[in-house]
């Protein structure tokens, strides 16, 4: 989900969250059920969830976090033989771990940050980011950033709002306060969502549809989630009866703030961990062909960093997990499960005469404007090329009006960042929030435009801006433009009067 809690506005609209500070960790434990009950796929799984939060830096616009996800099987324990032999306890297996690396905007709105290179990690306004990936539907999801909900909207917040999700091909979330509630005796307002499958409602046979809800609790006190409950719901066909399910619930069992010494131990581990799973990451799929030696010299230098280390800093674990892909490299086995730091696969980039994929961003959605050439400007805030991109875009939307839909669209940063860019340069073109159409283009680099003819084909595109980028865009926009009545446009070209001549039109 694409928002944050750490600068939620509760349903006061005008509170101020305090928001968290570098060094706070906040710790959740909680578990995961999952379960099916289809014919000839029976089972159930349970797991004990444990996440860290560790601010890793805080500006006036976001804070970078990083969040540890560790998943422990209930049922791991490996007793019998083996603990008969060695005299030993039963073993226990290792959690799966994952870390990600997050930026939460004060609008609430977060996403997945990949700095590259190695260790000590650069985390500004040039870092790139992107869309935080969908929660799967059919299965638990080995990350969780549930503690993120979106802000309440100031201007109606006992009013149900949307938020566009992050995977294109679902439907909106539909979020809404409820009042307030309790928490170990801590006052929290809640926040619901709803998702569902178009037909939910209406079964279908031969069809599966799903049900998602969440309920997220977060503090009065300070702004930050203290209780998240999410359950996914599977029917198959017009069936009455649950065909599946998963169910995530963990609470806030500590809230703490880390300095000096131990918040550095705690920050090299996260940037070594991640690091390191950045540059293995291309090479897991087909470990056999890299051969073993590839392998070896990453895990020794891995290995010499663990020695060295601090062996109770939480988030040893992360650098753990990535030793382990090493180790399974090493042996020659392909790890077809996503490791640590790797995002989702973007789709390609549009190339000319290609469908123009659909999105929604705000009120406005691109399958809905047929019939008019549109115009998309992907654009980061606060980016050394955002004023130019804004400037062109506005231009073009003075000139055309409504005959072209001129729709700039704010990636890898908040909303509220892009539309004060604009205010800034005194524009008046909207600016909408690109989180979806992001994920549907594949933006890999901004500024990007697109130019989508009445059809909803893609007619051209170009990556960057320069000086001649107004007048390229100027020029492809027109070309899709029907030329204008001789009668329709006013001062263009004037009816001869008795004993005049005809004026020539103008430019």
């Amino acid at each position: 989900m694409t928002g944050g809690f750490l600068a939620l506005a509760l349903l006061c609209p005008t509170a101020e969250p305090t928001g968290l500070a570098k060094g706070d960790e906040l710790t959740f434990t909680g578990t995961v059920e999952e379960a099916v009950e289809r014919p000839g796929t029976r089972f159930r799984r349970s797991q004990n969830l444990e996440i860290r939060v560790l601010v890793l830096e805080k500006k006036d616009a976001w804070v970078d976090v990083a969040v540890l996800t560790l998943l422990r099987r209930k049922d791991d324990a490996v007793a019998g033989a083996v603990g008969a032999v060695t005299g030993g306890g039963a073993e226990k297996a290792p959690p799966g771990a994952r870390l990600d690396l997050l930026r939460v905007h004060a609008d609430g709105s977060a996403h997945h940050l990949h700095p590259f290179g190695p260790p000590p990690l650069t985390l500004d306004a040039k870092t790139p980011a992107r869309t935080l990936p969908a929660i799967p539907l059919d299965t638990f999801a080995p990350f969780e950033f549930g503690m993120f909900p979106p802000r309440v909207p100031r201007s109606a917040p006992e009013r149900p709002w949307t938020v566009a999700s992050t995977d294109p091909n679902r439907p909106a979330e539909v979020w809404q306060a409820q009042g307030t509630d309790f928490v170990t005796a801590e006052r929290c307002s809640l926040l619901v969502a709803n998702q569902q499958d178009p037909n939910w409602a209406k079964p279908i046979g031969g069809h599966s549809a799903w049900h998602r809800a969440d309920a997220v609790w977060v503090s009065a006190l300070d702004g930050t989630a203290r209780k998240v409950h999410r359950v996914i719901k599977h029917r198959d066909g017009a069936a009455t009866e649950l065909a599946a399910w998963v169910e995530v619930k963990y609470e806030l069992k500590e809230k703490t703030c880390v300095i000096g010494r131990t918040f550095d131990r705690y920050r090299c581990d996260v940037e070594t961990a991640f690091s390191a799973g950045a540059d293995l990451a291309p090479f897991l799929a087909d470990a056999v062909k890299h051969g073993t030696k590839f392998f070896e010299t990453r895990a020794q230098k891995l290995g010499a960093y663990l020695e060295q280390s601090d062996a109770s800093s939480p988030y040893r674990e992360a650098v753990l997990a990535v030793r382990r892909q090493l180790d399974a490299a090493r042996r020659g086995e392909s790890v077809t499960a996503p490791p640590l730091t790797s995002p989702k696969k973007l789709p390609a980039w549009p190339e000319p005469n290609q469908s123009a994929p659909d999105f929604t961003a705000g009120t406005f959605r691109l399958s809905e404007n047929r019939g008019k050439p549109v115009l998309l400007v992907f654009f980061k805030p606060g980016s050394e090329t955002t004023d130019l991109a804004l400037a062109i875009a506005n231009a073009l939307y003075e000139k055309h009006g409504a005959r072209v839909a001129v729709v700039p669209l704010a990636v890898g940063g908040d909303l509220a960042a892009g539309t004060k860019d604009r205010d800034r340069r005194k524009l008046s073109v909207p600016v909408y929030d690109g989180a979806q159409a992001d994920t549907a283009y594949g933006v890999e680099s901004v500024p990007r435009f697109a130019v989508v003819d009445g059809a909803g084909v893609v007619k051209w595109t170009f990556a960057g801006v320069g000086a001649e980028t107004g007048s390229s865009v100027k020029s492809q926009l027109e070309r899709l433009l029907p030329p204008p009545s001789p009668n329709g446009a006013a001062g263009t070209i004037r009816a001869p009067g008795p004993g005049s001549e005809p004026t020539p039109p103008r430019p």
